[in-house]
């Protein structure tokens, strides 16, 4: 099955309620996808660094424990490695795996080329939350989304 296959799949996937989150939790540390970098300059301050970034993604603002990426100067990507940046129903990295299965149900189990991971869908399946685990706890929680 080629790729582009394989990326159809997981709408259908999410659709069918395993793996599916509402779009509000597409969100790390108060900071969503679509924020301005103004948006997350007033919610968070300035960054520590800001790095330039390759691919779709332009920028990068980094806070302890949390990476916000840009296109064109919007949110269009989160990475979350400490318990300080937690989705809005309240998972953070370093929390129990059965917590996030208690408040997001099952996830869709993916194995990539970097790793397993357990994620869910939000509702246009255009982002998704991206958990790996570290023995039973959640290692950290990325925000990603198809460029």
């Amino acid at each position: 099955m080629k790729i582009s296959g394989i990326l159809l799949l997981f709408p259908v996937l999410a659709l069918a309620g395993d793996g599916a989150v509402s779009d509000k939790e597409l969100s790390l540390g108060g900071v969503a996808i679509g924020d301005t970098a103004a948006a997350v300059v007033a919610r968070l301050g300035e960054p520590k660094r800001k790095v330039p970034a390759q691919d779709f993604l332009e920028l990068h603002y980094d806070y302890p424990g949390l990476r916000v990426s840009f296109n064109e100067g919007i949110v269009a990507g989160l990475h979350a490695d400490k318990p300080g940046a937690c989705t809005p129903k309240g998972v953070c990295p370093g929390n129990r795996m059965d917590r996030m299965r208690t408040l997001y149900g099952p996830p869709i189990v993916a194995d990539r080329d970097t790793g397993r991971f357990h994620e869910y869908y939000g509702e246009d399946a255009a982002c998704w939350l991206q958990i790996p685990a570290k023995g039973r706890r959640v290692a950290s929680i990325t925000v990603a989304c198809q460029p």
